[in-house]
């Protein structure tokens, strides 16, 4: 294989014959790229192209954007993907990654644009209006110039729903007050919008698109190291004793006490519920897809799917609320909806995740606790547990996480708070009592 560089106006083309024909035409393809300023940058590029020729990656010149490609790559591997993923990619190459560069040429997509992207995306790539400090600012501001405004004023002055002002004013009188929401996107946001570039430009280098992957020479932002916000023993008591009557109170009584992720406890079915030994096979998911809930099978991780002992105050909890769903269904017959759900409505129609989480933003504004998300339920669990005693590698198991090395990490600043009670432990089993005692008469 024989190469030739030649001039063309100012700049340098480089152009040689492939090894191998084109099976659709029969002959061999030339490939050639202008544009180089110089006849030496020509030559080394030309070199870089021949031996990508003869690894078999030859990849032929296109004018084919960064969004035509994704539109493809994206039918091309939704059977392959799972549909929470699929979905949210395609939601982040929407918002995120077509706006500011889906016009750009996909074999021209480099590294640092792709750095350039990112820190765009960090300092301002925010979509969403902060509705929720804007209505508080609104609120705030009359409620010191004189009677606060009532619901439907802030809804119709900040243009949310009413519903939305409803809860947010609720929030603001029971003391709990948002702050104000950074523009950029949170650097977990950025890594995960990685990911999904990272993975959509090696399928463009396999299905030779492009010559090499510009995501894999590029690092993703760190990931921020911020604790969060999670419920002590006190406030977690304060809030099943404020929901005890709300229809989905042993729902919660089982996220508090066993910290399974919202969609596996959502999806949770009585085949899976042994009441009799006390355990929970959690297998099932229901997650949500486009707004729109749907059950899918197996967990988010390979440890997500397991059976987990419950304690006996849940159990009997759910002995209860089960003796209800009986009722229910023996009043609704042949209309209450299938699935043996183990969490439904009067009917027996399963909940939305996305209810469940509202329901619970309501009721913990209502009871007056600290701010959290439901997923919040499922750390405060982890670190109430943690501190109680129980070894760090059982409640990684019981939550089902991936990686009890992560678990640690995650942790960590709970475990430490235990090490001066470890030190006096061990130290008391090893010295013993009377050894302070007999120094010190000494």
């Amino acid at each position: 294989m024989k190469g030739a560089v030649y001039q063309r106006g100012r700049t340098w083309t480089y152009r040689f014959r492939a090894a191998d024909k084109d099976p659709s035409t029969g002959r061999y393809p030339t490939i050639s790229k202008g544009g180089f300023a110089t006849e030496k940058e020509a030559w080394k590029a030309c070199r870089d192209a021949m031996r990508e020729a003869d690894e078999g990656r030859v990849v032929r010149p296109s004018t084919r954007t960064v969004t035509q490609f994704l539109d493809e790559w994206f039918t091309a591997v939704e059977a392959s993907l799972d549909a929470t993923t699929w979905q949210n990619w395609k939601d982040y190459a929407k918002s995120y990654v077509v706006p500011h560069i889906g016009n750009v040429k996909l074999q021209q997509l480099d590294e640092p644009e792709l750095l350039r992207l990112y820190a765009k995306l960090l300092t301002e790539g925010r979509i969403k209006q902060d509705r929720n400090y804007e209505m508080y600012c609104y609120w705030r501001r009359h409620a010191i110039d004189g009677e606060a405004p009532a619901p439907r004023e802030v809804a119709d002055a900040c243009g949310t729903t009413i519903h939305a002002a409803r809860a947010a004013v609720r929030r603001y009188k029971s003391g709990i007050l948002p702050t104000k929401v950074d523009p950029g996107l949170a650097p977990k946001t950025v890594r995960n919008i990685h990911a999904m570039i990272h993975r959509a430009m090696a399928d463009a280098v396999a299905w030779k698109y492009k010559a090499h992957n510009p995501a894999a020479n590029v690092r993703p932002p760190k990931r921020s190291r911020s604790r969060r916000t999670v419920w002590n023993p006190e406030d977690i008591q304060k809030f099943l004793r404020a929901v005890s009557h709300d229809r989905f109170a042993s729902l919660f009584l089982l996220e508090l006490t066993t910290g399974i992720r919202r969609g596996q406890i959502c999806g949770l079915r009585w085949h899976d519920v042994d009441l009799d030994v006390r355990e929970v096979t959690v297998h099932d998911n229901r997650v949500v897809v486009a707004g729109h809930a749907r059950d899918k099978a197996g967990g988010k991780t390979r440890n997500a799917d397991q059976t987990i002992a419950i304690d006996r105050v849940t159990a009997a909890a759910l002995k209860t609320w089960r003796e209800r769903q009986n009722d229910e269904r023996a009043f609704f017959g042949a209309d209450y909806h299938p699935g043996n759900y183990v969490f439904t409505f009067e009917d027996g129609r399963p909940p939305h995740p996305d209810s469940i989480r509202q329901r619970f933003d309501r009721l913990a504004a209502t009871a007056g606790l600290p701010r959290i998300t439901f997923h919040d339920l499922r750390h405060s669990y982890a670190t109430a547990a943690l501190k109680a005693g129980v070894n760090p590698k059982i409640v990684s198991e019981r939550i089902g996480h991936a990686d009890v090395g992560f678990f640690l990490q995650t942790y960590a600043h709970v475990l430490k708070n235990d090490d001066r009670d470890a030190a006096e432990q061990a130290a008391a089993f090893l010295i013993g009592d009377d050894y302070g005692s007999s120094a010190t008469s000494e």
